[in-house]
């Protein structure tokens, strides 16, 4: 090989190098660019008020999601294109390429990858292809979309340069829709949103938009608090007031799967504080946080004479000033025992851990025991005594806010299908079109009895819905994708504040989701906080 061609290969590298490096510059310009209008935009658009406001936000989306992906693909290909002119005749590049595979692609990218796969494999086997491909009306969960968010996932995690202040973007803007949503429910409206009701609150809308929202977002402050970075006392208050916002927003909101998601998160932040009394100190002020929220809201009520537009089990039980004063009384008292293991050393993490152990083991016993009353109650009516007549004991159709009906329709949809497409699904967001095109007269007696005329897309449990839709391998993909990607972002606790509170983030919204569902607010919201936590996870600097 001639020595003018050994120059003339590295100077073309050189070029290719530099260019690759301009195209990483303007691909992570416009990946900023549309997680600023996801992020910061989208919360508060809408064209008239709550008239088809969430079809409004599902074709903002939609615009948003293809208008940058035009371009996000086109530089990709740019990208790739250069990337191979620089590998490309190397003597090491086999070895460079499994280097290079190795240290940019996570177990999480892998499962992402897989459920890309199974979505295709889903659509392409699926008997209602048309419907598949947007999904139902009015939702449009299809394959467009599915494929999207993987792109989001994909597109931010590899080719955005971790930024701080992106992610500080959520709190400003979470914080206007949380406090629209606390005043709405004292029935004041400082925006002009159309007809008003206890089910359309915010800048989001329905309740189940707004909830799913809430906790994709919330827990971010609430783990930025609780990890205790060096900040300023205005900083400090800033996020104080923040969380007791947050807190005060999520008790009044209305939507009991926010509740749930909330049981699940503070009780795993109670377990990974045991180890550090600094922690276990700020995991008691959120606490107390959260009974002052709960006091504020009572209050508000009795001494100004504002009456909130909404009835629920959990709002009316954490507002009762019984209950209120209980959780800060305690939390006060917890407080001070953190607040002097922290100052004198104390270590009382043994007596943490213990308490943390008791706590988990109640929390199992009332579940077990919930499910053994719920399904001896169901199977044998009245063999429970007195608590056979209250309806969380009875497994109908109503049970849960017909979460029974859900539930059963989605297990029904998947039981019924042949091997084939139990393993694949009945095509994305297809379950609408399964239902009442395919499905059997006992499917669909559960789904009119229930909801007559309006019709069922999904299970409300995101995880049965994915079952039903993509089968068996769409399931544990997707599962794999986001149990693998919040483990790791939570394990980073103490060591990266900001992945710490993505991980928490996705755990939010797979508790809440357990009862809720898929929409455009919510999983736009959380899939880029999914690639910004997988960024940060992957950035050396993580600035």
């Amino acid at each position: 090989m001639s020595r003018n061609y050994k120059k003339k290969k590295k100077q073309t590298e050189a070029v290719a190098v530099t260019f690759r490096r301009y195209i990483q510059v303007v691909l992570d310009a416009v990946v900023t660019l549309y997680m600023l209008m996801i992020l910061g935009v989208m919360p508060f658009y809408n064209q008239e008020g709550f008239t088809h406001i969430g079809t409004d936000k599902s074709v903002f989306f939609h615009k948003v999601s293809v208008n940058m992906g035009k371009a996000g693909i086109f530089l990709l290909l740019l990208y790739l294109i250069f990337t191979l002119a620089v590998y490309r005749g190397t003597k090491k590049s086999s070895s460079s390429w499994k280097t290079f595979f190795k240290e940019n692609f996570s177990v999480t990218d892998i499962f992402a990858c897989a459920y890309g796969i199974s979505l295709l494999l889903s659509y392409l086997f699926s008997r209602y292809q048309s419907n598949a491909l947007w999904g139902a009306s009015g939702w449009y969960m299809g394959l467009y979309l599915q494929l999207m968010l993987l792109g989001i996932y994909f597109f931010i995690s590899k080719f955005w340069k971790p930024k701080k202040w992106v992610f500080y973007v959520v709190f400003p803007v979470s914080a206007v829709v949380f406090l629209l949503g606390y005043l709405n429910r004292f029935q004041i409206y400082p925006l002009k949103m159309g007809d008003y009701g206890p089910l359309f609150i915010s800048t989001i809308g329905n309740i189940n938009w707004y909830c799913g929202y809430q906790v994709s977002v919330f827990f971010a402050g609430v783990v930025l608090f609780w990890q205790g970075m060096s900040y300023k006392a205005w900083q400090r208050c800033l996020l104080m007031v923040y969380v007791l916002l947050g807190f005060a927003s999520l008790v009044t909101q209305g939507s009991n799967s926010g509740i749930m998601a909330m049981a699940v998160v503070i009780p795993v932040m109670f377990c990974l504080s045991v180890s550090d009394s600094g922690r276990m100190y700020r995991f008691w002020q959120e606490m107390v946080l959260f009974g002052a929220a709960c006091l504020m809201t009572y209050g508000i009520q009795a001494v100004f004479g504002r009456t909130i537009d909404f009835e629920d089990v959990f709002l009316n039980l954490l507002t009762k000033k019984e209950i209120a004063l209980f959780i800060t009384a305690l939390s006060f008292a917890l407080l001070a025992v953190a607040a002097v293991d922290r100052k004198k050393k104390s270590h009382l993490d043994k007596v943490w851990r213990t308490l943390a152990r008791v706590c988990v083991g109640l929390l199992i016993l009332l579940i077990v025991t919930f499910t053994a009353l719920l399904t001896a109650n169901t199977l044998r009516p009245g063999c429970i005594g007195e608590l056979s007549g209250n309806p969380l004991f009875t497994f109908s159709n109503t049970w849960g806010s017909n979460r029974g009906a859900t539930w059963k329709a989605g297990a029904l949809c998947f039981w019924e299908q042949d091997i084939l497409h139990k393993l694949v699904g009945v095509g994305p967001d297809a379950m609408e079109a399964y239902i009442y095109h395919g499905g059997s007269s006992r499917l669909r007696e559960i789904v009119t009895s229930t909801f007559l005329s309006a019709r069922l897309t999904n299970a409300h449990n995101e995880w049965l819905t994915v079952l039903v839709n993509t089968g068996i391998l769409g399931f544990v993909s997707y599962v794999g994708m986001m149990l693998s990607g919040m483990v790791r972002m939570i394990s980073r606790k103490g060591r990266n504040i900001i992945v710490c509170a993505c991980g928490f983030c996705l755990l939010g919204y797979t508790a809440n989701n357990m009862f809720s569902f898929q929409q455009s607010m919510n999983v736009a919201t959380v899939f880029v906080i999914f690639g910004m936590g997988e960024a940060f996870l992957s950035s050396k600097r993580g600035e």
